[in-house]
C-alpha cells in the first residue's frame, strides 16, 4: 500500500506539471508553437528591436556620411519609410524646422519623435522626446534639440485619446 500512495503523487505531480500553460512538452503534444506573450511595442518604439535571439539591439541605422540624420516614419498599418536628410554646415537645424520643413503635422498631425543619438563606444543611443502638436509646434520649447550627424529620428503618430490629450493640455508645465 505504501508503493501505490507514492505512484498516486506521482501521477498527480505529472498530472499538475502537464497542465501548466508553460509546459513545453504538453505544447508539443498538441501542436503548438510556443508564442512569446512579451508587449515590446514600448521597447521598438524607444528605437530598439527584438531579434529571434531576444536580446534588443539597436535598429540599424543607414549608412552615415557624417553630416546626415534619418528619419524614421512609423504609421500605424505600414511599412517604416526611412529617409536621409542632409544637414547644412552653415545652419543648425532643429526638430521644429525639421517638422516645418517635411510637413510631418500635415501628414500625421501630431506626433511623438524620438531621437536616437550615437553615444559613441560601446554604449547604447542616449533617447530624447519630443512630442509635436497638431499645429507642427514643439510642446516645450526646451525639448526643441538641435540635430546632430548621426542622429536616428523615429517619428510614431501620436495615438493617445482625447482624454490623455485633455489632461496633458491642463498639466502645469
Amino acid at each position: 500500500m505504501h508503493t501505490s500512495r507514492w505512484i498516486g503523487l506521482w501521477i498527480i505531480v505529472g498530472a499538475l506539471l502537464a497542465s501548466q500553460t508553460g509546459c513545453f512538452s504538453l505544447a508539443m503534444l498538441m501542436g503548438r508553437s510556443k508564442k512569446p506573450r512579451l508587449d515590446t511595442s514600448y521597447i521598438e518604439a524607444a528605437g530598439y528591436s527584438i531579434p529571434p535571439g531576444g536580446m534588443p539591439a539597436p535598429v540599424g541605422n543607414v549608412a552615415n556620411d557624417g553630416q546626415s540624420i534619418v528619419m524614421e516614419v512609423r504609421t500605424p498599418g505600414e511599412k517604416p519609410h526611412l529617409e536621409r536628410i542632409p544637414l547644412q554646415k552653415n545652419r543648425p537645424m532643429f526638430v521644429e524646422d525639421l517638422v516645418r520643413e517635411a510637413k510631418i503635422n500635415e501628414r500625421l498631425g501630431g506626433v511623438m519623435i524620438s531621437i536616437m543619438r550615437p553615444a559613441g563606444g560601446n554604449l547604447p543611443p542616449v533617447r530624447m522626446d519630443v512630442r509635436v502638436k497638431d499645429n507642427g509646434q514643439i510642446k516645450n520649447m526646451e525639448e526643441n534639440y538641435a540635430l546632430m550627424p548621426g542622429d536616428h529620428l523615429i517619428v510614431n503618430h501620436d495615438q493617445r485619446t482625447s482624454l490623455e490629450v485633455f489632461v496633458d493640455s491642463i498639466k502645469p508645465q
